[in-house]
C-alpha cells in the first residue's frame, strides 16, 4: 500500500496531466482512488481510428515502493483496442503481436487476461519533476502512431480474416 504522500503526489501530477490533454482539446476524466479504484487513473478519448470507433487512453501511475526506488515515478499509458479476440485465436495473435513488438520503438501490444487487446507504455520520468507540455505530446504522438500503424494487422488475425502467418509476411 502506498502512503498518502504518494497517491497526492500522483493526483497532483494527473492534474497537471489533465491541464495538458485539455489544452489540446481532448475530453479528459480524472478519477480518484476508491475502493473501486485502488489507484488514480486519467481517461482522455483520443481519435476515432479508421473504422469510427471510440478509442480511449488510460494514465495511471504504477506503484513503486519508494524507499527502494526514489528516483523516478512510472506513468502507465494504456489504451484497449476497439475490436474483440474472435474465440481460438488467441495463439495466432500472440504470434502477430511478438513480430509486431520487436518493431516498436516504445510500448508493446498486448491480450490480457479477459482477452482484450491492448497497446501499453510505461513512461519513465524523475521523481522531482512535473510534465512538460511538449514532451507528454511527442510521447503521446508517438504512442498514437505505434497504435495505429500496427493494430490493424493485429485486428485482421484477431478476427480471423487472415492468418498469422500471412500477416507476419506482410509485415516483413
Amino acid at each position: 500500500m502506498l502512503p498518502d504522500l504518494v497517491h497526492a503526489r500522483h493526483l497532483a501530477q494527473l492534474g497537471l496531466l489533465k491541464d495538458i490533454l485539455d489544452e489540446t482539446g481532448l475530453a479528459t476524466n480524472l478519477l480518484e482512488k476508491s475502493e473501486a479504484i485502488p489507484l488514480h487513473v486519467l481517461m482522455a478519448g483520443f481519435q476515432e481510428d479508421k473504422k469510427g470507433r471510440e478509442r480511449f487512453l488510460h494514465f495511471s501511475f504504477l506503484p513503486l515502493n519508494d524507499e527502494e526506488i526514489g528516483a523516478i515515478q512510472l506513468l502507465q499509458i494504456y489504451s484497449t483496442l476497439p475490436f474483440h479476440l474472435k474465440e481460438g485465436r488467441r495463439g495466432e495473435v500472440a504470434s502477430v503481436l511478438l513480430e509486431i513488438n520487436t518493431r516498436l520503438p516504445i510500448g508493446h501490444f498486448g491480450i490480457n487476461e479477459q482477452n482484450e487487446l491492448h497497446y501499453r507504455y510505461v513512461y519513465s520520468i524523475p521523481a522531482t519533476s512535473t510534465f512538460e507540455s511538449e514532451e507528454v505530446l511527442e510521447i503521446l504522438s508517438l504512442f498514437v502512431y505505434m497504435c495505429d500503424m500496427f493494430a490493424e494487422h493485429v485486428e485482421l488475425v484477431a478476427s480471423g480474416e487472415a492468418g498469422a502467418e500471412q500477416v507476419i509476411q506482410a509485415l516483413r
